[in-house]
């Protein structure tokens, strides 16, 4: 992985830690992912200009409009809960009987 993926030469792989390699294999991940979000992104864009001309006269088409996704969710924090509703919660999770 790290010859392959990374591109790391033999005397920098070599010369790296496990540890150095994990960090560089999750930046590398990281980096994809970002990039694959920018074409998604860049695709529902353009899906939004191709429909525009056809829509009525006034109305404006938003990408948002077309699609929303899953990292533009805002994410629920189980901070915002109270102690019993996250203890419930947890034990609806792990199936506990009460």
């Amino acid at each position: 992985m790290g010859m392959g993926i990374l591109r790391l030469s033999p005397f920098a792989f070599w010369s790296m830690t496990f540890g150095e390699i994990s960090l560089a294999l999750d930046a590398n991940r990281e980096n994809e992912e970002m990039r694959e979000r920018m074409e998604w992104e860049r695709t529902r864009w353009l899906g939004s200009m191709i429909l525009q001309p056809h829509l009525k006269k006034g109305r404006k088409l938003r990408p948002k409009d077309l699609m929303q996704f899953p990292w533009e969710k805002p994410k629920q924090n189980a901070l915002n809960l109270t102690q019993e509703e996250l203890i419930a919660r947890i034990k609806a999770r792990d199936e506990w009987q009460s």
